[in-house]
């Protein structure tokens, strides 16, 4: 890790910490442009301005930010703020609507994460995810009566029901490239899915329940690893996902569900980075952490950025993506096997099966 991410993880961890003994990391030497172009890049502007603050009220005066920087830096929070604001009201007229067509719901990241948060409208939001009941075919019916143009993807598909808000519908939260372990993830989905459609938050949309969450949104991270790239911005949903309260019955239960679908060593990797980076305290039996695995995870995250916008395997040229992407799998076979070395054969089959079938 490069000395200018250490102190901006120092900062990150002091500012996400509710600890008051923790002492403040010594900023004196900050670029603090390129720490807004860190944070930019890791889409947690507003986390990064949010621990701003927490510094600003230890070191007073002698935190010197330049005026232009810290007035560009509020601007785009401020529109961070009124994006989540539009979600919010989306995600419940969404919610709303769907109910009313005899469809449950339940909100898959997104705002749901946001509620974890101190400050719910300082998480850089996307899109809407929502997992609706019922099966591919059922859900994929419905979409298709109002937008028969719309392309099947494997566990999701566009829902243009609104003008200012993207809309994804999933019949699955997520997936495994490996198939065997697929099948066991795709079936305690089904399994837990009665609790998910019945998790209110209180804000007029359901939420995933915490053990079910942290399966599904490692699923989510484990699989972008292996495609296009994570960034901090998901260690840091995980990271609050991780503060909340479980029970041992549960950790149980979500170990022996990881251990099954071939995430277990995932997880433990995640599970360092939480600990050894941004100081999680809570939860931490759940697993051993593993720094080495750990390492390599962080050291994409830190390197791809958000979704992995800086990596070659996501231009737009084909073969270059392609190409890139390969060998991107290739360093990780030896530390995480199963994915990489399956999806190859996962899409060649995918692809077959979809227009032989």
């Amino acid at each position: 890790m490069e000395m200018r991410h250490n102190i901006y993880i120092q900062i990150l961890a002091y500012g996400l910490s509710d600890d008051t003994s923790i002492t403040p990391p010594c900023v004196e030497d900050v670029n603090w442009k390129s720490f807004f172009t860190f944070c930019r890049n890791q889409a947690i502007l507003g986390i990064g301005l949010a621990c701003l603050d927490k510094l600003k009220k230890h070191y007073g005066d002698s935190l010197v930010i330049p005026h232009n920087l810290l007035f560009k830096w509020i601007g785009i929070v401020e529109r961070i703020k009124a994006k989540n604001l539009l979600l919010n009201e989306r995600t419940r007229e969404l919610t709303e609507y769907l109910a009313n067509k005899g469809k449950r719901s339940c909100i898959l990241k997104g705002q749901g994460n946001a509620l974890m948060y101190p400050d719910p409208l300082l998480r850089t939001s996307g899109d809407i995810d929502i997992w609706i009941e019922g099966s591919k075919k059922e859900i994929v019916d419905f979409v298709h009566k109002d937008y028969p143009q719309i392309n099947v993807e494997y566990h999701h598909m566009q829902y243009p029901v609104f003008e200012d808000v993207e809309v994804e519908v999933h019949y699955y939260p997520s997936f495994c490239y490996n198939k065997w372990h697929n099948k066991r993830l795709l079936q305690y989905f089904k399994d837990e899915s009665e609790k998910q459609f019945n998790n209110s938050t209180g804000q007029g949309y359901n939420a995933p329940t915490v053990p079910f969450n942290l399966v599904f949104q490692l699923s989510h991270m484990m699989r972008h690893f292996f495609t296009q790239g994570i960034g901090l911005r998901h260690a840091i949903d995980y990271y609050y996902l991780l503060n909340q309260e479980i029970s041992d019955s549960d950790k149980l239960e979500i170990v022996s569900v990881l251990k099954r679908c071939g995430m277990y060593k995932f997880f433990c990797a995640m599970l360092w980075i939480e600990c050894e980076l941004f100081g999680l305290s809570k939860n931490t039996d759940i697993a051993p952490g593993n720094k080495n695995a750990g390492m390599i995870v962080l050291n994409e995250m830190l390197k791809g950025g958000n979704f992995g916008h800086s990596y070659r395997h996501n231009s737009e040229n084909i073969v270059v993506a392609y190409v890139s992407q390969i060998l991107y799998n290739m360093q990780y076979i030896i530390e995480f096997p199963s994915e990489p070395i399956s999806r190859p054969f996962t899409l060649i089959w995918d692809y077959v099966k979809k227009r032989l079938f």
